[in-house]
């Protein structure tokens, strides 16, 4: 029987938002690439945002689904070559094209690829969840199912990821007699201050600015600190 293959260096992204991530994303991404050295990449999903694709009212003063689609393209460039081999977890926002293709009736064979529509790499997979392997065991990883800490790992007996809560960046451990777990949420990369993202201004609680890396089992938030003006201060 062949051994599962261990992953013990993982980085994981998540909520993207492409093209209205935080102006200081790539840098900071190439800071955490060159000090972590990640050997496995994840994007917990909302890689795109397509904002003008939404099923809730857009803003009429932001680009319209085209011009969206080609900023998101260019946005998302600088991960392509960043990272060209990828998992991405399928997203209510990254998988917007295909709902509303199946809002308006159109077959599967119809729609193009992930990969097609994104001018991304043969190394970018979408999945709907993802379990990977590590030194101290199996970690599930999906877009966002819960808020409550913990409640996903002791769902699924495992250690487990998520994104999609922008305002959650935590590392929860559960302990049984058999063995020790974490849930985590990994925050985000928008840019608070865009338009596509005003929907969220009356909540006190805003976006964390993150990414976690799993580095022999064991997990680590890394936040982008942020001065007075929004900017990321340059340091790890």
């Amino acid at each position: 029987m062949t051994k599962p293959k261990v992953h013990d260096s993982i980085l994981v992204i998540s909520d993207y938002h492409s093209p209205y991530m935080h102006p200081d994303a790539v840098k900071f991404l190439t800071a955490v690439k060159s000090k972590y050295k990640p050997k496995t990449i994840v994007l917990s999903g909302d890689e795109a945002d397509f904002h003008a694709l939404s099923f809730h009212d857009s803003d009429p003063d932001l680009d319209s689904a085209g011009i969206e689609l080609i900023r998101a393209i260019e946005g998302l460039q600088p991960l392509f070559k960043m990272f060209p081999d990828a998992y991405i977890m399928e997203s209510n926002h990254g998988s917007m094209m295909l709902r509303k293709g199946f809002s308006a009736g159109m077959p599967k064979k119809l729609i193009k690829s992930y990969n097609e529509i994104l001018d991304a790499p043969k190394g970018w997979k979408w999945v709907p969840d993802l379990i990977l392997t590590t030194s101290l065991g199996p970690v599930y990883f999906c877009h966002g199912k819960t808020t409550v800490a913990g409640k996903l790992a002791a769902q699924y007996g495992m250690s487990t990821v998520q994104g999609h809560f922008h305002e959650k960046c935590q590392i929860t451990y559960i302990s049984t007699p058999h063995k020790l777990i974490f849930d985590m949420h990994v925050g985000c990369l928008v840019n608070d201050h865009s338009r596509a993202m005003a929907y969220n201004k009356l909540n006190a609680k805003r976006p964390i600015i993150s990414v976690s890396v799993i580095m022999n089992g064991i997990p680590n938030m890394v936040p982008m600190i942020l001065n007075s003006n929004g900017k990321w201060i340059g340091k790890l």
